[in-house]
């Protein structure tokens, strides 16, 4: 089993330039924290945009720079990310250096506790959108990744583990051995490399000011930027 692995630095959460995104583009939002919006496309490539626009998730938006315009509701939506962790049939996904909480479908919740995607699975999700949440329909394993970059607001930090949480779901991850952060990133959005490895070695602590070429994680440079025509299913 592969372990969850934080590196031994953490940057305040940055804003993301608007101008790492070119254009305009559309999509579904599939995350909603700390003043960012994660936007899936229509093919599952999710770009994390800072704006002070406030929308729900499944809101149909045009996105222009920090500019967020809806446009209609989404039921369901696909989503290219890493799986970092699984909890009380919750997959935990980053997608866009967002961290996405992914509910089991009520008939798979038991089974899921025991079984699906290790830490570190590249997975293309169909979810479905509702009351706030995102659910699982399908999720398909497509590749494997060894370190993600995600953003998310601290809600713990305990004796060698910090907790972010999404959705009203918690994820604790275990830090480096001798590693304790600071109680005061308690209540702060923050921005985590995350390590998946076997062996348990940890990555090097992102350049905030290189950071911003990646924010499709999992994905080929093929697949960031631009405009392909929205996402999500009615």
């Amino acid at each position: 089993m592969k372990k969850i692995l934080l590196a031994v630095a953490v940057a305040a959460a940055v804003v993301f330039p608007t101008s790492a995104f070119a254009g305009t583009f559309t999509g579904v939002v599939v995350g909603n924290s700390g003043g960012n919006l994660a936007v899936a496309s229509k093919s599952g490539v999710v770009r994390t945009v800072h704006t002070r626009a406030h929308v729900r998730l499944g809101t149909r938006v045009r996105v222009n720079g920090a500019a967020v315009r809806a446009s209609g509701v989404a039921h369901r939506a696909r989503v290219h990310g890493v799986v970092v962790g699984r909890s009380h049939g919750v997959t935990f996904l980053a997608a866009g250096r967002s961290l996405l909480a992914v509910r089991a479908h009520s008939g798979r919740r038991l089974a899921s506790t025991a079984s699906g995607p290790a830490a570190g699975a590249v997975v293309n999700s169909t979810v479905a959108i509702g009351n706030g949440q995102l659910t699982q329909q399908s999720m398909q394993v497509v590749g494997s990744s060894g370190s993600v970059t995600i953003q998310a607001p601290v809600t713990a930090v305990g004796a060698g583990t910090i907790t972010v949480t999404i959705n009203g779901q918690s994820l604790t991850i275990p830090l480096p051995a001798g590693i304790q952060l600071p109680a005061s990133l308690v209540g702060q959005s923050v921005t985590l490399n995350v390590t998946l490895s076997v062996s348990g070695a940890t990555a090097q602590a992102e350049n905030d000011e290189q950071g911003d070429d990646n924010d499709d994680q999992g994905q080929n440079d093929d697949d960031q930027g631009g405009d392909d025509g929205g996402g999500g299913d009615d």
